[in-house]
């Protein structure tokens, strides 16, 4: 078999952030210990972080233009993200989700709840106006 045909055996596109500090790579979405056990992690186990890297793209999109710091962490439904904004606050990140044609992060910051969806070409505008009230 090629190895066109067949998948690759790590996420990694050579755009590895964690070197700089970063604990989510802003390449492959991995996290400092995925890439650092890389090699003796079992298939099982790197299927389920393959399996998880759709879902912290996404809330790397969100997060991408604010400075601050991401976190993955385990959460009661699977993972869930945790952004430190420079100001000192958290702004948390659950799984995303679909509805009626919407594609929905759930957002928690400072006890104020924002559903953000993604879908819509205004969510940056949304994000801003939640995290600045």
């Amino acid at each position: 078999m090629s190895s066109l045909t067949s998948p690759p055996d790590t996420p990694c596109i050579v755009v590895c952030s964690t070197a700089i500090g970063d604990d989510v790579c802003l390449g492959c979405a991995r996290t400092f210990a995925e890439i650092s056990f890389w090699a003796e992690m079992s298939a099982q186990q790197k299927a389920q972080c393959w399996a998880s890297l759709p879902v912290r793209k996404v809330w790397m999109a969100i997060v991408r233009t604010m400075p601050g710091h991401l976190e993955i962490l385990p959460g009661p439904t699977g993972e869930q993200a945790r952004f430190l904004l420079r100001d000192g606050r958290e702004l948390w990140l659950a799984q995303p989700y679909q509805q009626q044609g919407q594609r929905l992060v759930p957002l928690r910051c400072a006890g104020a709840d924002l559903l953000l969806d993604v879908a819509q070409d205004a969510w940056p505008q949304h994000l801003y106006d939640f995290l600045s009230a």
